[in-house]
């Protein structure tokens, strides 16, 4: 699979140095063209909802709607036909509700932009880089968080799912029933590429289940489970495996 991006560390991108001198030659200035107009709205404000003006703040609600609590800077944006589009200028943040990016300039007006324009884009934040792309082989409409890029061995890719649900608490006197908050609930999914055969598989972040795919380097899986046997099984720790394994 060719890769515009490759994964050094946890998070961490570099452009492959013939790509970037390429892109860099035909960036395309007009960012403007890939924004779709529609305002993102805050859903648990009302029924009609109220434009967006800080993130993931809703009163009574778990649970968080974007990827960041504000604006942060982003780079590397390339469209479907690979060429860098110039973003100066421009702040993002990620809805995992929606799947979509949004855009701003002033940090007031805010835009969707249109991902069936966009190949991918990153995001950077606390010193973190986020590289989301369009992986054709899974999905060609979601974007998908890359945890871990190889050529060779294991991609690894995040899919974010959030649903909201809206706080159904009723009090009959004697009787109370459902949530008194809102809820913004992650279901996310996380995909294997193995690049060497060119097979994609949905994997979760049960240990049985990473132990039985990766079954064929048990020791390798093994000696990693045992060196971080006090870590939480999460993002970090699954690309870490798949980092290792590629090695």
């Amino acid at each position: 699979m060719k890769k515009s991006l490759l994964f050094i560390a946890h998070f961490m991108f570099v452009f492959v140095s013939s790509f970037a001198q390429s892109v860099g030659q035909n960036a395309d200035g007009n960012f403007s063209q890939y924004l779709n107009k529609t305002i993102v709205k805050n859903i648990t404000n009302s029924s009609q909802g109220s434009a967006i003006t800080s993130f993931n703040n809703e009163e009574n609600t778990v649970g968080t709607r974007f990827l960041f609590n504000d604006w942060v800077q982003g780079d590397s944006v390339i469209n479907a036909q690979g060429v860098l589009i110039n973003t100066t200028g421009f702040v993002f943040n990620y809805d995992k509700l929606t799947g979509s990016m949004l855009a701003t300039q002033d940090k007031i007006n805010n835009m969707l932009v249109s991902s069936n324009g966009i190949q991918s884009f990153v995001l950077k934040s606390m010193g973190k880089r986020y590289f989301f792309e369009h992986v054709k082989a899974i999905d060609s409409i979601h974007f998908f968080l890359s945890l871990a890029q190889s050529d060779s061995k294991y991609s690894l890719y995040k899919h974010f799912i959030t649903t909201y649900t809206a706080s159904d608490f009723k009090n009959l006197g004697v009787i109370q029933t459902g949530k008194e908050y809102n809820e913004y609930k992650d279901d996310n999914k996380y995909y294997v590429v193995d690049e060497s055969n060119n097979t994609i598989t949905q994997l979760s972040l049960k240990p049985r289940e990473i132990k039985a795919f990766f079954a064929s380097q048990k020791q390798e899986v093994d000696i990693y489970f045992k060196q971080h046997k006090n870590d939480e099984i999460d993002d970090r720790f699954l690309a870490g495996l798949v980092n290792s394994l590629n090695q």
